[in-house]
C-alpha cells in the first residue's frame, strides 16, 4: 500500500517518483509479480514521508504500466488507477505499509433507475460545460470538457479528474457506494466549484 496526499480515481493516470528505501523495496516486490500493482490510499492525517500517518479505508489499485530506475536508485513510475479496494485491516509496516483488502465494487443500479441516472449524468455534464465556459470567459484557461465515456470506468471519475476538486471531494467520489450516489457527490462538487469561481470573478 502506498499512502499519498491524494485520492487516486479509477482510470486516472498517476505519475510517481519513488525514493524512500521502504518504497523501493515495495517496488521490487511489485515488479516480481505478473501484473505489478499496489494500493493507493489517501492519508487522513499526517505526512507522506517517514510514516506515522493515519489512512482512509477506501483505496485504489494502481497498475504499473511504465517504470524506469535512475542511476541514483530513484524510480519513476507511470500508473493507472483500476479497481477500488476496501481496507479490512492495516497490518504493521514491514518495511512498507501493508493491509488486508477486499474488492469494493459498485452497488447495482436497478433497470428502472437507469433513465433517471442517465438524466442526472446529462445534467451534470451540462453544469460542467457551463463551468468551463465561465472559466474561459474570464480568460483563466482554454481547457475544454471531455465527456467521452471510456469502457467500464464510471464517467463520474473521468469528469472529476478534469476539475479542480479538493481531496475531500475526490475521496467522497471514490467512497460512494454506487453510481447514483457518486453522480450526486459530483453534482454538489461542481456546484461548489462554480460558486467559488463566480465569487472570485466578483472581485
Amino acid at each position: 500500500m502506498f499512502p499519498l496526499g491524494m485520492a487516486l480515481l479509477p482510470g486516472e493516470i498517476l505519475p510517481l517518483q519513488i525514493f524512500e528505501p521502504r518504497y523501493r523495496t515495495m517496488l521490487v516486490d511489485c515488479l516480481a509479480r505478473p501484473e505489478p500493482a499496489f494500493g493507493v490510499v489517501l492519508i487522513e492525517r499526517g505526512h507522506e514521508l517517514g510514516g506515522g500517518d493515519e489512512r482512509h479505508m477506501i483505496a485504489t489499485d494502481a497498475h504499473i504500466v511504465e517504470h524506469r530506475v535512475r542511476d541514483d536508485g530513484r524510480a519513476v513510475l507511470r500508473c493507472v488507477g483500476a479497481e477500488r479496494l476496501r481496507v479490512v485491516e492495516w497490518l504493521p509496516d514491514d518495511p512498507y505499509p501493508v493491509a488486508t483488502v477486499q474488492p469494493f465494487p459498485d452497488g447495482a443500479v436497478a433497470t428502472a433507475d437507469t433513465p433517471a441516472l442517465e438524466a442526472r449524468y446529462a445534467a451534470v455534464a451540462e453544469d460542467i460545460r457551463n463551468l468551463f465556459e465561465l472559466v474561459r470567459s474570464a480568460g483563466q484557461a482554454q481547457a475544454t470538457f471531455d465527456d467521452t465515456v471510456y469502457g467500464d470506468i464510471d464517467r463520474s471519475y473521468a469528469w472529476a479528474g478534469q476539475l479542480p476538486l479538493g481531496q475531500a471531494d475526490r475521496y467522497a467520489l471514490l467512497a460512494a457506494e454506487s453510481p447514483v450516489e457518486r453522480i450526486g457527490v459530483l453534482a454538489e462538487a461542481v456546484e461548489s466549484v462554480t460558486a467559488a469561481i463566480q465569487f472570485q470573478l466578483m472581485d
